[in-house]
């Protein structure tokens, strides 16, 4: 099902020439920094990031990420990044990501990643507090 059927984050992009190649195709590791810019936006949007770090001495870090490529995105196009949260654990949080073209039904690309909340001085994972938790359960999928 869709993620563009459940409640979700949305971003908004439009394909920059240098993030092209000759075939004026997206290279593939953009689409990790397309979904990157939608978590923070998210994220900015529940809490403030800088304070919780600052706050806590935690960080997330990414530990995982699976893309499936469906359909390329080519120079100009204008997408939406979907983003909602697929499951939060002790201490890492599991995302779900898919970008459409705008106007579109077609799939370009769909993500799952996975980050942990990481204690800085001792780079091990830290329990992610339960008010953050309830803040990102406005995205959480059921």
């Amino acid at each position: 099902m869709s993620l563009k059927e459940k409640k979700t984050y949305i971003s908004k992009l439009k394909i920059r020439y240098s993030e092209v190649d000759r075939q004026n195709i997206v290279y593939n590791s953009h689409y990790l920094t397309y979904y990157d810019i939608s978590l923070s936006e998210m994220l900015d949007s529940l809490f403030d990031q800088e304070e919780y770090i600052k706050e806590t001495n935690n960080e997330f870090h990414t530990v995982a990420a699976q893309l499936n490529f469906k359909n390329p995105a080519r120079l100009n196009d204008e997408i939406s990044i979907y983003t909602a949260i697929k499951k939060i654990g002790n201490s890492s949080i599991t995302f779900t990501q898919e970008i459409y073209r705008d106007g579109s039904d077609e799939l370009i690309n769909e993500a799952e990643i996975i980050w942990v909340n990481t204690n800085q001085d001792e780079m091990k994972p830290a329990s992610i507090p339960d008010d953050l938790k309830n803040k990102f359960g406005k995205y959480i999928l059921n």
